[in-house]
């Protein structure tokens, strides 16, 4: 497998661990960020294949952070993640050209083929 370099952005410290954990293991290079002004400033430091990015978020949400990493790493998928997003929501984040929503709590039988996929 090559080895992709994943960018996890949540702003509970849990879920960032867990989820870095897992694909530290499964041979993932990863890196991490609890809100988006720290996510774009690692964005423009290192290549990132993926990122999986949190909706909700103080600050910056998740689709407005997509739409500033796509401006810095135009080939960037992003993989939302939340528990909050609803329709309008939803309709925001694929309409800006996010590959994948998924609801919280994450399932890993989902997420893992998409990081792979990527």
């Amino acid at each position: 497998m090559t080895e992709k370099r994943v960018l996890i952005v949540d702003d509970d410290d849990d879920i960032r661990a867990n989820i870095k954990d897992i694909l530290d293991e499964l041979g993932f290079q990863t890196d991490t960020a609890q809100d988006g002004a720290e996510a774009l400033r690692l964005a423009g430091h290192h290549q990132y294949d993926v990122a999986l990015l949190d909706y909700q978020m103080p600050g910056m949400d998740g689709a407005t952070l997509h739409s500033e990493l796509l401006k810095i790493q135009p080939n960037i998928v992003s993989i939302m993640v939340t528990a909050f997003a609803g329709a309008d929501g939803a309709k925001r984040t694929v309409d800006l050209g996010v590959r994948r929503i998924l609801r919280k709590p994450v399932n890993l039988d989902e997420l893992l083929p998409m990081v792979a996929e990527a």
